[in-house]
């Protein structure tokens, strides 16, 4: 998981009630913003790829590590 999602669910354990225990407020939080996660690590994954094709070398070699 990246800073930036780890960002967007430590916010949404947040925003959930105190009255709930840490289990529910952790499960409520992923539904609420794991399709977000999930498609906006699926689109770096994506961007990365794409950036893998290009010819510069050390642009191509860290493209394909980070992706």
């Amino acid at each position: 998981v990246g800073v930036d999602n780890m960002c967007i669910l430590v916010h949404a354990v947040k925003r959930q009630p105190d009255c709930l225990d840490l289990e529910e407020r952790l499960s409520t939080a992923l539904v609420e913003v794991g399709p977000f996660i999930t498609l906006a690590s699926l689109a770096e994954v994506l961007a990365f790829a794409v950036s893998a094709i290009n010819p510069m070398p050390a642009t191509r070699v860290f493209s394909m590590i980070a992706g």
